[in-house]
């Protein structure tokens, strides 16, 4: 299993007045190469967990391992870590900081100890994995650029790091329709392209049922439901009643069983559910 937590518990501001129980006995895991999707209300512990997955969070109990390896056992070279588990945040544009675009994607190589035609070769790969054209970006400034590629310019400089898994805590945050469908384009063509493992915090519940594999549901620091979302989003009430959207699609089908009308269950897909609603039309489930 490349990612796993064992009982993993964490507390924010422990023995205070103030203290919050964000994570309580989490264990999961999480293998190489799948797309992982986590959703949960506010507060539930979804960042909080994420953040525990390249050592930015140490445990209040229990155990973060990296392929077997508890990641806090002595001698773990976690700095390595942070460029193998790459860390997207919520308006990632905000961590652009340097002058030039190319000195921003250059910031984590540069930190694992490349330079010239080596720190060069990382930058031109990171930008033109995401789309953006080296010769044309790299001297620009960030901040001249639009929201949509500050973004990109962010997620370049994550990917020239090479990681093998990377972590995007609500990248599409803020952006208009075609530029949230843009980067979750880029983000499915890289998952499967250069087979990164992908972990993908998000309140979009009709993405994530497209996109992912596996689903986490969080609610008060704990895994209420996992599984596929086909599984996950048969708790469409469960769901709704923490407070959640299910995707319209789901919507539908439900809607539809409560008129009395023959749907199977699991279809999530445009596609899966045209076709389950047609052979009811067509006569195989009376609509």
């Amino acid at each position: 299993m490349l990612i796993e937590t064992n009982n993993l518990s964490y507390v924010y501001m422990p023995g205070t007045p103030f203290q919050v129980e964000a994570l309580k006995n989490i264990t999961l895991g999480i293998e190489k190469g799948s797309f992982v999707g986590i959703i949960g209300e506010t507060g539930s512990g979804k960042s909080t967990l994420v953040q525990h997955f390249n050592g930015l969070l140490k445990p209040t109990s229990g155990k973060v391992l990296i392929d077997g390896t508890d990641i806090w056992s002595q001698g773990y070279e976690r700095g390595g870590l942070r460029a193998r588990v790459a860390l997207l945040f919520q308006y990632p544009e905000h961590q652009l900081f340097e002058e030039t675009v190319f000195k921003d994607v250059a910031f984590g190589p540069r930190n694992l100890g490349l330079h010239g035609e080596d720190l060069s070769r990382r930058v031109r790969q990171g930008l033109e994995m995401i789309g953006l054209d080296y010769e044309t970006y790299s001297k620009r400034s960030p901040f001249a650029l639009s929201g949509g590629e500050k973004r990109r310019v962010a997620l370049a400089g994550v990917l020239a790091m090479q990681p093998e898994i990377i972590v995007l805590d609500e990248p599409t945050a803020g952006m208009d329709p075609q530029g949230r469908l843009n980067l979750l384009r880029l983000i499915e063509r890289l998952h499967k392209e250069e087979n990164l493992t992908v972990i993908l915090v998000t309140h979009n519940m009709e993405d994530i049922a497209r996109l992912a594999d596996r689903l986490l549901v969080f609610s008060k620091g704990k895994i209420v439901f996992q599984g596929t979302p086909a599984h996950v989003f048969s708790f469409a009430e469960e769901i709704k009643a923490m407070g959640l959207d299910v995707p319209p699609l789901v919507e539908l089908v439900q809607e539809l069983r409560k008129r009395g009308k023959s749907v199977a269950k699991g279809f999530l897909t445009a596609e899966e559910t045209a076709a389950e609603i047609l052979s009811g039309l067509s006569g195989r489930n009376k609509l």
